[in-house]
């Protein structure tokens, strides 16, 4: 079974592999990632992007076919292939590997056949598909290329493998516009209560604490404050060492640590924005103090890495950072299990589109007052999306604009209603 692991080399370098069943590297996507993807890619893009080739190897595994062999031979992928891939690109892989498996294990009776009993292949988004697309396109062209290069000479050559990457890439399926609804992170972000819920959830002294254990309990409660306060990712909160908070300033920073020596996991938990500086109140720097210095500090492997949050449980990984795996699983998911109508839609990333919603309210606060108060300074659209960019680590003003689009679509409504009300009242008077 193919499988990605991920490499540490000694000067902290995180570098993703494709491994096939046989405990060996692929050969040719190795290459691929070495000249390619390694300068320019962080480990999760080369991690995805190997995702992507593995549902192309799925492909020749499906189809019987060996491009490796077939390239070789200088046959390069016809139209129907090329149309054939994309149509496979639309499909999950989880739910085709299902289907595909379940096909290989039954031997169907047309008697007893029944078309209700046969489930659909689960398909993914247009963008990821297109992604998908492009990056199979990129890598067979550096396959044939690679394979043939004594024969790049030869203009036909050439021109066949440029047209099979045009074709590929010409067969993308569109993807999101950025506009309407589909572009709103918040279409589907959860209610603000939700959060409310879900903080009172993981408070250590509550009765719903799914959370085994006092020490985990506390630490799981700072990380959602933390998060809640911040509009951190998880991956930052993951990261976050003890010299990015001032406790005395009342801050914590956002640093991009791109291979770190001093992470021992392999999968590395990175800020994927700009690095910042983010204000938090007294009681977050008072929570975070007492989880550093009463709960962390009595783990001797603790003392060997600088990362705030660690593993609590006994065994091997007792006081090293905790994985993404260890976050989303024991931390996140337990949580919103206990109340899931309410709480399922609330993800890794959830605690971002709250923080932009409250920091909107606040601006509308301000602005509110500074027209009652002229030494109040109103804000105005401008300085917001600054502010915005500066608190979320975001370098463009479409990104800012986005996050803000619930707020605004709030807004709309409310003005709506309040002109529907003012007709229907003028409409009860005339009668």
């Amino acid at each position: 079974m193919t499988k990605i692991s991920n490499l540490i080399f000694s000067d902290g370098e995180r570098y993703p592999i494709l491994m096939e069943s046989d405990g060996l590297p692929n050969y040719w996507v190795t290459l691929y990632v070495t000249e390619k993807l390694r300068t320019s890619h962080t480990q999760s893009a080369i991690a995805n992007a190997l995702g992507h080739l593995i549902h192309l190897k799925l492909w020749e595994n499906t189809n019987g076919r060996e491009l490796v062999s077939e390239f070789e031979q200088g046959c390069f992928l016809t139209d129907e292939d090329v149309y054939s891939i994309r149509d496979h690109c639309t499909l999950a892989a989880r739910s085709l590997k299902k289907w595909l498996k379940k096909s290989d294990e039954n031997i169907v009776k047309f008697a007893s056949a029944s078309t209700a009993s046969v489930k659909p292949i689960q398909k993914v988004s247009n963008d990821h598909a297109a992604n998908r697309m492009s990056q199979i396109a990129s890598y067979l062209e550096f396959l044939a290329r690679t394979i043939l290069k004594t024969k790049l000479i030869e203009e036909e050559v050439s021109n066949n493998i440029k047209a099979m990457k045009s074709l590929l890439l010409a067969n993308k399926p569109k993807g999101s516009s950025g506009k309407g609804l589909t572009a709103d992170p918040n279409t589907k972000a959860p209610p603000p209560k939700a959060f409310e819920r879900i903080l009172s959830i993981v408070k250590e002294t509550s009765p719903d604490n799914p959370f085994k254990g006092e020490e985990v309990k506390f630490r799981n409660a700072v990380i959602f404050e933390v998060m809640e306060a911040t509009g951190m990712r998880a991956g930052e909160i993951l990261a976050l060492q003890i010299q990015d908070i001032d406790f005395q300033k009342g801050t914590v920073s956002v640093v991009r640590r791109h291979d770190a020596i001093e992470d021992p996991r392999k999968t590395q938990p990175v800020a994927k924005t700009n690095e910042r500086t983010i204000p938090i109140a007294k009681t977050i720097t008072d929570r975070l103090r007492e989880y550093i210095m009463d709960r962390r500090a009595k783990i001797p492997a603790a003392r060997k890495h600088p990362y705030v949050f660690v593993t609590h449980k006994h065994g091997k990984y007792h006081g090293s950072p905790i994985s993404n795996s260890t976050f989303v699983n024991r931390v996140l998911k337990p949580a919103v299990a206990i109340h899931p109508e309410l709480l399922e839609e609330i993800t890794r990333h959830g605690f971002r589109h709250n923080f932009n919603y409250k920091l909107s309210k606040k601006i509308d606060a301000i602005n509110k007052a500074a027209k009652e108060n002229p030494q109040i300074k109103p804000i105005n659209e401008k300085k917001e999306i600054q502010i915005r960019k500066e608190l979320n680590g975001w370098s463009s003003d479409k990104t800012a604009e986005t996050y803000n689009l619930r707020h605004i679509r709030e807004e709309a409504d409310r003005v709506m209603r309040e002109d529907m009300d003012h007709w229907t009242n003028l409409a009860k008077k005339g009668n």
